[in-house]
């Protein structure tokens, strides 16, 4: 009996120890995503040089405005650059997927949430809607074109 409640307690013991060391790498690693720009604009790199790209989801697009050129389900950015995505919604709740880079931000009308992102790789990124928003919600496909 004794020679059970030993194991017992260490598989209990081992178990919240890992727990432990997943939880402080979780949290860790959202205030490392959660405050990225805010940590590059302290360096010589940032210094306040980024871009601010506002994100409006409405029924079924995404509405992009750099400096006030408007585009819709499309936006091209340069590699190696610091941008603050500023994401809202127009009608409904939406989500901002980015599949590509595992960036997913909730567009919640009245609400703005910001998003920091670098993206050194050139390409295309796929923006999905990951909210049922919708008899059209599978048309609500967008792209982040990454030029050189």
């Amino acid at each position: 009996m004794e020679r059970g409640r030993l194991l017992e307690m260490a598989t209990i013991f081992g178990a919240a120890a890992v727990l432990g060391v997943l939880a402080y790498v979780a949290a860790v690693g959202l205030y490392e995503i959660d405050n990225y720009g805010k940590a590059a604009e302290k360096t010589a790199f940032g210094a306040g040089q980024y871009t601010t790209v506002r994100v409006y989801a409405t029924q079924f697009r995404w509405v992009f405005d750099v400096n006030g050129t408007r585009t819709i389900n499309e936006v091209k950015i340069k590699a190696g650059r610091l941008y603050r995505f500023e994401v809202t919604s127009v009608d409904v709740v939406h989500s901002f997927y980015i599949r590509e880079l595992g960036y997913k931000y909730d567009a919640i009308p009245g609400q703005w949430y910001v998003l920091w992102v670098k993206i050194d790789r050139p390409g295309t990124y796929h923006i999905l809607c990951a909210e049922f928003c919708g008899a059209g919600h599978y048309l609500m496909m967008g792209k982040i074109v990454v030029e050189p």
